[in-house]
């Protein structure tokens, strides 16, 4: 007798046949895919060949399959070559999707053979690491090379004219950088021996003047590093240096250096729910960047003063740091553009800094695998919530 609820004797169960690998079936599945479909892994400048399903050599008559490693360049033909590898490029510089039309035949009565290409960029920690390639075909009788030209000389120029204002601007970055390093440094050190007495005794009216002066030689050296760290964002050349570092050392140490610049106005408020060290491995310079440029961004944004809350604590396997203003807060419409560089929302002429604080601080904290989310409403002040892995069980 079988009871309800419970389970049938074993032997009484019909065999079943053993279910295949998903990962086996996964490439029948995209070769019957009626779309060619291919990805490619960007390699220095260049990006090459990885995958690719039977579609993508039927759409584009291919061949052969192109071989792995195999570049761009290599694996379309010669008359669609140049404007595909421009719809690359432009793809990795704008980092959004871009398509492309071509066509074959148009020498007869008949129709044209038409195909078209989507690219999608793929991200990994902020930058475009591959891209995936939609490709479809179709019928059409309409005069569809002059369209094609025209489209890739529009590519063209588009991205030439992107690749330059990017070159552009990290040729600025760094000589601004340098420009502003040599001369804070001398400022720095004159302040050390003023204040060390090398110079001889300060006179009375000059020590309040002092403290001052020194936060406002840190806040230049401030700028000059967002600069350097990142063109070499734009470069590739950015690396961490990762190790064990207590993270709740590191807040509470970047709190009182931003509360050592802030106006009187400001009080920089420390609630630690933790109790205790909070292990993560991270790059300690970039995350004192990452902290240092959401508390400064906060202390800018809030004209009137007040409170400046950071609080940390934990969430999963993550570390969570939310730092709150009672500042202007920010308009729903430019939420999109807050992480951009050289992003200035507000037109505050008294409101300093390069518009990199945040580009910089959201990449460097995705660069440690975790992120950063803001929430605001005009009026109602700002509050960014960082997230960091914490260190893995057992390391």
């Amino acid at each position: 007798m079988i009871q309800l609820g419970a389970s049938p004797p074993e032997r009484s169960r019909p065999d079943r046949p053993e279910l295949r690998p998903a990962a086996e079936l996964l490439p029948r599945v995209l070769d019957a895919l009626p779309v060619g479909m291919a990805v490619f892994e960007l390699a220095g400048e260049d990006f090459r060949f990885r995958y690719g399903n039977a579609g993508f050599v039927r759409v584009l008559a291919l061949q052969r399959m192109p071989a792995e490693g195999e570049p761009v360049a290599e694996v379309f033909d010669r008359a669609e070559r140049d404007a595909v590898v421009e719809l690359f490029r432009l793809v990795r510089v704008s980092r959004e999707p871009q398509s492309y039309f071509a066509a074959e035949g148009g020498h007869g009565p008949g129709p044209d053979r038409i195909w078209n290409i989507d690219v999608y960029p793929l991200l990994t920690a902020g930058r475009v690491s591959h891209v995936l390639v939609l490709a479809e075909q179709g019928q059409d009788n309409l005069e569809v090379r002059q369209r094609q030209q025209l489209e890739a000389n529009r590519l063209r120029k588009k991205a030439d004219h992107l690749a330059s204002l990017e070159k552009a601007k990290s040729e600025f970055l760094r000589l601004a950088s340098h420009e502003l390093r040599g001369p804070a440094a001398t400022l720095a050190g004159y302040l050390s021996m003023i204040e060390d007495g090398s110079m001889g005794p300060i006179p009375q009216r000059l020590r309040p003047v002092l403290p001052m002066l020194k936060a406002k030689t840190a806040q230049i050296n401030l700028l000059a590093n967002e600069m350097v760290e990142a063109a070499r964002l734009e470069d590739g050349r950015l690396e961490l240096k990762r190790k064990r570092v207590d993270l709740r050392q590191i807040v509470h140490r970047t709190i009182v250096t931003a509360q050592t610049m802030a106006t009187p106005r400001h009080r920089v408020r420390f609630e630690d729910r933790v109790g205790g060290e909070l292990w993560l491995l991270g790059d300690l310079m970039r995350l004192e960047i990452i902290i240092g440029n959401l508390l400064d961004n906060a202390i800018k944004y809030s004209p009137e003063g007040g409170d400046v809350t950071a609080r940390l604590t934990t969430a999963g396997n993550c570390a969570v740091l939310s730092v709150r203003d009672k500042g202007i807060g920010i308009a729903a419409q430019d939420m999109d553009r807050l992480f951009k560089r050289f992003s200035r929302l507000v037109p505050h002429g008294n409101v300093p800094g390069t518009g990199l604080g945040l580009y910089l601080a959201r990449e460097l904290a995705r660069l440690h695998e975790g992120d950063i989310i803001a929430v605001s409403k005009p009026g109602e002040g700002s509050e960014f919530i960082l997230s960091l892995p914490l260190e893995p069980a057992g390391t």
